[in-house]
């Protein structure tokens, strides 16, 4: 019987251990954490992921994960609002974007998995080598609250995110694709009138605020890498005049209310970045582990779970097989297949911090114009078959029989 170890019980490694399992591959995933209640930054699923989900067959155990249909987009610049728009029912066929609880989803996936009885959840391993049969991976060393543990394998999957211990271990090597950036990440009450996900941009700042599952405002704040230095110290009262200007007066307002709500924002050190290649003899990785998404327009967890498929797709096959020849093409495959669609998204979520963020003398005229051409419904319509990506993915990802 093949086998698979999967570190990392974040949406790439859940999912992939769930469609695995259920597939007859003996599925070992190694989570470090001992739980799924953390804090999590990728929370809004777009058409592309919900379909996604669609194509797993979790559809109707999503309806016990908590979740909220986002509705509308509404872009301010300097305070000002430029537009406001109801997203199209039709459009999205059925797929509405919605912020999901991912502690929620993490755990219902694995719930899932656990129905097969060739899946097996490993939680506080932490992976600190890989094992080697001459230059073949065949498992990793890892430590757990029993003390330290070899778990072999005929693959092993990287699927632990931005600091994948599978990565580093791998000595995989990696480059940006795009400026990196601080991101300030802070929860607030949510205002009862508020209008749908809301994005505020201009003079060096790019903040986006949406209601998320807990129906709290879910506030993402971009700023250049390095201004949190000059920030972390202040007091909320000065975190809410540096934003003030950037934000819509309304807002601005309300933030000044509720102040005595604000927790302490935390940082989320940005990087988008790509493996040069995403497997070695033995070992594969997907999701953040091997593309490091920004968080503009909210892609990490609809590419993770598109990634989970087309890995699906091509590693079935090849584990049955026994032949570590064909197992390797496969892992060649995988990222063939899914390169053309995380290379493009990743130069559309470039392109607003270029904008945004610039500070050239050329740089607010054209935001201003920028902001003037969004206002027309007719500019925005075209626009967003240019960038129409973002929501429903590049490519068509069909899960196998």
């Amino acid at each position: 019987m093949p086998s698979v170890i999967i570190v990392g019980a974040g949406p790439a490694g859940a999912t992939l251990a769930y469609l695995l399992a259920h597939r007859g591959v003996d599925v070992t995933l190694l989570e470090r954490q001992l739980n799924s209640s953390r804090e999590f930054r990728g929370e809004v699923l777009m058409p592309s992921g919900v379909e996604a989900i669609e194509e797993m067959g979790l559809m109707d155990a999503m309806a016990s994960v908590p979740h909220q249909i986002q509705e509308s987009i509404t872009l301010y610049l300097n305070g000002s609002l430029v537009f406001s728009q109801e997203f199209d029912a039709e459009l999205f066929q059925g797929h509405p974007p919605q912020a999901i609880s991912q502690p929620h989803f993490l755990e219902m996936v694995i719930g899932q998995a656990e129905k097969s009885s060739h899946f097996k959840l490993e939680r506080g391993a932490s992976v600190k080598e890989l094992l080697l049969d001459g230059t073949r991976v065949v498992g990793v060393r890892a430590r757990t609250h029993e003390g330290e543990r070899h778990y072999h394998a005929d693959l092993v999957v990287g699927a632990d995110g931005r600091a994948s211990a599978v990565r580093k271990h791998g000595g995989f090597e990696s480059r940006h694709v795009s400026p990196p950036l601080d991101v300030v990440w802070w929860k607030i009450p949510c205002p009862k009138d508020w209008p749908g996900p809301s994005v505020f941009m201009g003079k060096g700042h790019f903040m986006l605020a949406y209601e998320n599952a807990d129906k709290q405002l879910q506030i993402a704040w971009l700023i250049l890498k390095g201004s949190y230095s000059k920030l972390k110290n202040r007091t909320s009262n000065e975190w809410l005049k540096e934003i003030a200007d950037h934000i819509s007066p309304k807002l601005g307002s309300f933030l000044r209310e509720e102040e005595d709500e604000l927790e302490k924002p935390f940082l989320l050190d940005s990087v988008s970045d790509c493996v040069k290649q995403w497997s070695i003899p033995g070992a594969l990785l997907i999701g953040d582990a091997a593309h490091t998404m920004s968080p503009v327009g909210g892609q990490g967890i609809n590419i993770a779970l598109r990634d989970t498929i087309v890995a699906t797709n091509h590693l079935v096959p090849a584990l049955f097989s026994e032949d570590p020849a064909v197992l390797d093409q496969a892992l060649k495959a995988i990222e063939k297949e899914r390169m053309p669609e995380v290379r493009h998204i990743q130069r559309l979520q470039g392109m607003p911090p270029k904008v945004g963020f610039s500070s050239a003398w050329w740089s607010e005229p054209l935001r201003r114009l920028v902001a003037k051409i969004l206002a027309r419904p007719g500019a925005r319509s075209k626009l967003a078959g240019r960038v129409k990506a973002m929501p429903f993915g590049v490519t068509k990802v069909r899960l196998r029989d």
